[in-house]
């Protein structure tokens, strides 16, 4: 990413205050998020692991509202509460609803690195392009990852051979699921802040189930589809304003168009 950004002449040379933010918003996210969530859905089932992790957009929003003043319209706050109950249904029938505490606590540390990283992030991305960010935030995630890796899985990791496919695995889930899924997400906390960018986090069952019927053949039930509803239309009723000021400035466009 520095190299891109070298070759592309976007380097952005970071202030040193901002330095110790942007190490910050990386100790959240990955190394907290990441660490939480993978430790603890050790511990809970998948369903209750899913309707935990789905509160992460009410926190956001809370958190977005008392510490950088984030105006909550009522819409928001519907599509918050709307898009939640709606992962909470799928959840609900996909299997039991167990958990330990060890696993409530680490999935807890999941949700508080999420919604610090949202919080510390978005002043950044009114100052700094995404890439910057994001070549700033893997690089120090690296840093935190790098000694607990060697810690509990360095000598298990040396000891044994790897194929193609899995190095293969392991590069694309590094381009795909980090530095894109962080590039996208960051420019969407600039664009929409904190509190509407998180609600999209629970179109992530939605695409689950949608994938695992077209590409495994899982079967959807009724319980699923009132689900996957809800949760879309909590995500529309969130973005309301903004998809209305989106229709607006189409007729308006519409008519200067007819007009010429």
């Amino acid at each position: 990413l520095f190299a891109l950004m070298i070759i592309s002449r976007h380097w952005q040379k970071m202030d040193s205050k901002d330095l110790w933010r942007m190490m910050i918003v990386a100790f959240f996210e990955p190394f907290l998020y990441f660490n939480g969530e993978a430790n603890g859905m050790q511990f809970v089932s998948s369903s209750m692991g899913s309707i935990i992790i789905a509160t992460i957009p009410i926190f956001a929003a809370i958190g977005a509202w008392l510490i950088l003043k984030e105006r909550l319209s009522v819409y928001v706050i519907l599509g918050v509460v709307v898009s939640c109950l709606g992962v909470g249904i799928m959840s609900y029938g996909s299997g039991e609803l167990t958990a330990t505490l060890k696993g409530i606590m680490f999935l807890a540390l999941a949700i508080f690195g999420a919604v610090g990283y949202g919080l510390m992030v978005r002043p950044l991305t009114l100052k700094y392009s995404t890439l910057t960010i994001v070549a700033y935030q893997s690089f120090f995630g690296a840093l935190y990852f790098l000694p607990v890796f060697l810690l509990v899985d360095g000598r298990h990791f040396f000891s044994v051979s790897h194929s193609a496919r899995g190095l293969t695995t392991i590069v694309a889930m590094s381009l795909f699921a980090t530095i894109g899924a962080f590039t996208l997400f960051t420019d969407v906390i600039r664009s929409l802040g904190v509190a509407k960018s998180n609600i999209f986090t629970n179109l992530i069952p939605v695409f689950t189930v949608v994938l695992a019927f077209f590409i495994l053949g899982e079967p959807i039930g009724l319980r699923t589809v009132l689900g996957l509803t809800l949760t879309l239309l909590g995500l529309v009723l969130a973005q309301y304003k903004d998809l209305k000021k989106l229709r607006q400035r189409y007729m308006m466009g519409e008519r200067i168009s007819r007009t010429t």
